[in-house]
């Protein structure tokens, strides 16, 4: 008698699986590549939709069903009666001299914080690290009365950039960011320098503060889109018009133009481009240093 034999499974042949998974790869690539397209349209929209506006004549409607996205009589005499009822360049040289200023000094001292927290041993470095980090839970709205108080009374300089300078002047947060890069940074080197004489501020500056520059750059990045974009606290400090940043002194277009939405576009543009810019020309150094961050 001939003995039964189980039939074997059939197999798939080898050209096939692999077919089957660089089309499911390919699909969920797709997918992905979708989502985050999408994700940009969102995100892209209303920035569009404002440009457009600013940029639309009288006869172009601005509401109506279905909306009208693209200008059929493009001008630019929006920004013309912006730049002419408000001193839009003095307001931008505002705005730079205190996102620069304050970006600089943040990279300063938090840099200078950071390096005992991360280096360094001490009694007590735990406790203020994470006394640090219980600030941030501390809205920023809460130090206003204080610090107003601080700025009138005590300081005197109330209506000045230094007002906008000063309570800005480090960030508990830029501290943890740099904290974070610097101890990735091996011992071996530091102890290497120490041996060859070289002490803790010679080390922090020569050695440090070239492995970390991406971080560096992100904490600067951080802290400019920051202080441009700051608005409370600079309306609570500045009165005079001439002394205004971009955010305070154009806040005045609701007023001029509260019924001409063409011209207030034209204003949010005019405030939103030169930090849109100035992140795309950085975001290289912003993606890099968030993540050594992370990875320290």
């Amino acid at each position: 008698m001939t003995e039964s034999r189980p039939i074997a499974e059939t197999a798939v042949p080898r050209p096939v699986q692999r077919s089957r998974v660089r089309w499911r790869r390919t699909a969920v690539t797709a997918g992905w590549y979708a989502i985050m397209l999408a994700i940009a349209v969102i995100t892209v929209f209303p920035f569009a939709w404002m440009f457009l506006t600013s940029i639309k004549g009288p006869a172009d409607p601005i509401t109506t069903v279905p909306p009208q996205f693209f200008p059929t009589d493009p001008t630019i005499a929006n920004y013309q009666r912006v730049l002419a009822a408000l001193p839009i360049p003095s307001f931008f040289v505002n705005s730079v001299i205190v996102s620069v200023t304050t970006s600089l000094l943040n990279v300063l001292v938090a840099s200078l914080a950071a390096y005992p927290l991360a280096k360094m041993r001490f009694a007590g470095r735990s406790a203020i690290f994470y006394a640090l980090l219980a600030t941030l839970i501390v809205p920023a709205q809460l130090t206003f009365i204080p610090s107003f108080v601080l700025a009138v009374n005590v300081f005197h300089y109330y209506d000045t950039l230094a007002a906008l300078i000063f309570p800005a002047l480090v960030s508990a947060f830029n501290i943890f960011l740099l904290r974070q890069a610097f101890r990735a940074i091996p011992n071996d080197l530091l102890d290497a320098a120490r041996v060859d004489g070289a002490g803790e501020l010679r080390i922090w500056s020569r050695i440090m503060m070239p492995i970390v520059r991406p971080s560096l750059a992100a904490v600067a990045i951080f802290t400019f889109v920051t202080s441009w974009n700051d608005f409370l606290w600079p309306s609570l400090m500045l009165h005079t018009r001439e002394g205004m940043t971009l955010p305070v002194g154009l806040a005045a277009l609701q007023g001029f133009f509260s019924s001409d939405f063409r011209a207030i576009a034209a204003g949010v543009t005019i405030t939103i481009v030169p930090i849109l810019l100035f992140f795309i020309a950085a975001q290289r150094w912003f993606v890099r240093g968030l993540a050594g961050a992370v990875k320290g």
